[in-house]
């Protein structure tokens, strides 16, 4: 049997250009909920960065220099244990 598989001309579109809608007959694209949701979601975003206080940054800086010396304490306890192990003290 001797067959080819011919591919089809795509020369052209699909469907003339004419058949679409035009742009002054579109609906809009969101719904009132779908706004509502965004604006409630714009909202958060804009509370969710706003600005710390003095005192609260503060007390994030402080808690994180703590932790940050605590892990260095870990750390260096750790290299320790491993030097004696490694040493056999």
């Amino acid at each position: 049997m001797n067959t080819q598989l011919k591919q089809p001309h795509l020369s052209h579109p699909p469907e003339p250009l004419a058949l679409l809608a035009p742009a002054t007959n579109r609906v809009a694209g969101a719904s009132w909920l779908d706004r509502a949701a965004m604006r409630v979601g714009l909202w958060l975003v804009l509370w969710g960065s706003r600005p710390v206080s003095n005192a609260e940054a503060l007390a994030r800086h402080r808690h994180r220099a703590f932790l940050a010396q605590e892990r260095a304490q870990r750390e260096a306890e750790a290299a320790l244990a491993t030097r004696l192990w490694m040493h056999g003290a």
